[in-house]
């Protein structure tokens, strides 16, 4: 008799989540999630787990290895690896897949969304609204466009290219710096004008986004020192990795109004903690980190990741090696 295979989800879900994540379950394999989105239960539970289907931000170190002798292969949900050691997994020799675009349609699109959400002041202009304020002309004249505005894109993967596709219709001239250029069709396609350094980017963009992966290099590369730098009056977003901005660099730059605003789904610390000074200010918007997790990239994430681990564990490689990282 087959021995079932068991699949350990390193974070927390409930309700539909967690409804969505059990069906996608190929038949054969048990998944298993935790109760609690701590690191020392995901120690305890990953004793038994021949599979790692990696979200959340828990970290995958050298105590969840040593004690997941049974392992064969990770699996992330999305693209993003600060939370895996990486060089503990190469040295046990233990193969990483990530789901590489399967969500980037979603964060283009959530991108997009906050872009025009800071433009038109949605939020504060609801509320005012939903309060029983209409000032029809005083409210209107504070709201722009996007046409005619220079989005700057830092990073120009999966992500980023589908965000300049997206911004053509709307008549936005699109800058972009990322460690590789795209060749000549592609620039032109979208309509790229590319940019040797960030720094030489931020003074031309009247919208900053970001679309690149967190390294070491980049961290809080958004700075008070490259902030100076920026348009009086520009917006930030970002639905890349909120480590990639100092909060409180940012957070004076739009106290002060040298920022018109900013987008942000994800965060320096997430959760957020309610002492976050970023939550005071009106000129900024927050979602919680949902830009890749619309209904259909999340069931598409989850399925494609189980469709990798059935694979895997069947040695039908080739289905999954466009998405190995290790």
């Amino acid at each position: 008799m087959t021995r079932t295979r068991l699949i350990l989800h390193t974070a927390k879900y409930s309700g539909v989540p967690l409804d969505l994540l059990r069906q996608a379950c190929p038949q054969g394999f048990e998944v298993k999630t935790l109760d609690e989105a701590t690191h020392e239960q995901l120690i305890q539970e990953a004793s038994e787990a021949q599979f790692f289907l990696v979200s959340g931000r828990l970290p995958i170190d050298k105590a969840v290895l040593d004690n997941a002798p049974h392992l064969k292969m990770i699996q992330r949900t999305g693209v993003g690896t600060e939370m895996l050691d990486l060089e503990e997994i190469k040295r046990r020799g233990i193969p990483v897949y990530v789901n590489a675009g399967v969500n980037a349609r979603s964060v283009a699109e959530h991108t997009l969304t906050l872009i025009l959400a800071a433009l038109k002041r949605l939020p504060q202009i609801n509320q005012q609204v939903h309060q029983g304020i209409w000032k029809k002309q005083q409210t209107g004249v504070t709201i722009y466009e996007l046409y005619g505005k220079t989005v700057g894109l830092v990073g120009m993967g999966n992500i980023g290219r589908m965000v300049a596709g997206m911004l053509q219709p709307f008549g936005a001239k699109v800058l972009y710096t990322d460690v590789f250029r795209q060749n000549e069709k592609v620039e032109a396609e979208l309509g790229l004008t590319y940019c040797e350094s960030f720094s030489a980017m931020l003074p031309l963009c009247d919208i900053l986004s970001f679309h690149c992966p967190l390294t070491k290099e980049n961290t809080e590369i958004l700075n008070k020192s490259t902030l100076s730098l920026m348009k009086e009056g520009a917006i930030v977003v970002n639905t890349a990795r909120g480590k990639l901005i100092h909060p409180d660099d940012l957070y004076e730059a739009l106290q002060s109004g040298h920022l018109m605003g900013a987008a942000l789904d994800t965060h320096y610390e997430e959760p957020l903690k309610m002492d976050c000074r970023l939550m005071d200010l009106d000129n900024v918007i927050m979602t919680p980190h949902i830009g890749g997790l619309s209904h259909e990239a999340f069931s598409q994430m989850l399925q494609k990741a189980m469709t990798n681990i059935k694979a895997f564990e069947e040695g039908d490689l080739e289905r999954i090696s466009k998405s190995k990282l290790l």
